[in-house]
């Protein structure tokens, strides 16, 4: 019995590869390898940890959410006291979340006094999102946007998302992803000018 080694032409660069496929067309493989790859950059980019400035919708300062005692807006809060606002997007199933909220925690118990701190639940039922907020000893203004309309505002594209506002209450800085505790102690001092 006699086998045959298929013979297959060497392929350098900026040769024309449809003489190395079938019909003209490069293999399925190959196409179904930059779909992958396309999808890795998509999603590389979008769970990326910077932080961003856009064109946001104005009405952001206006866009109600819920918490224990009722309807509020991040206007009425800033207009109580004048004090710059940390707006953290959350959900108990988002573990990135999870793993940053007690940095959240523990500037508020630093800088509660100078700084407001807010929670906003996007997905959970409240009841849910509280009993995830005690176990993890949350203190901050806690609450939830049950329709959506405070989140797509802010143009969040994933979670977690924080938005940072500054002594004259505007959007200074919004970081998309997770936030490290060195990262949130240098955009905290930089609300206060320290």
């Amino acid at each position: 019995m006699t086998f045959y080694e298929p013979r297959f032409a060497k392929a350098s660069l900026g040769d024309d590869l449809t003489t190395y496929s079938r019909n003209g067309h490069l293999p399925t493989t190959f196409i179904d390898v930059k779909k992958v790859l396309l999808i890795i950059l998509i999603l590389a980019t979008a769970c990326s940890s910077e932080e961003i400035i856009e064109p946001l919708d104005e009405n952001v300062l206006h866009q109600s959410f819920k918490t224990e005692n009722g309807s509020e807006t991040l206007k009425s809060l800033y207009e109580q006291n004048n004090q710059p606002m940390v707006v953290n997007l959350w959900a108990t199933w988002c573990t990135p979340c999870l793993e940053e909220m007690p940095y959240f925690e523990a500037a508020h118990r630093k800088h509660g006094s100078k700084i407001q701190f807010i929670g906003i639940n996007i997905s959970d039922s409240p009841t849910r999102a509280k009993k995830r907020a005690e176990e993890l000893h949350i203190s901050y203004l806690l609450g939830n946007d049950p329709d959506g309309s405070f989140t797509k505002s802010l143009k969040a594209i994933g979670l977690p998302l924080t938005a940072f506002f500054n002594t004259e209450g505007k959007l200074s800085t919004i970081h998309q992803g997770p936030i490290s505790e060195e990262t949130l102690q240098e955009s905290v001092m930089g609300l206060l000018d320290v």
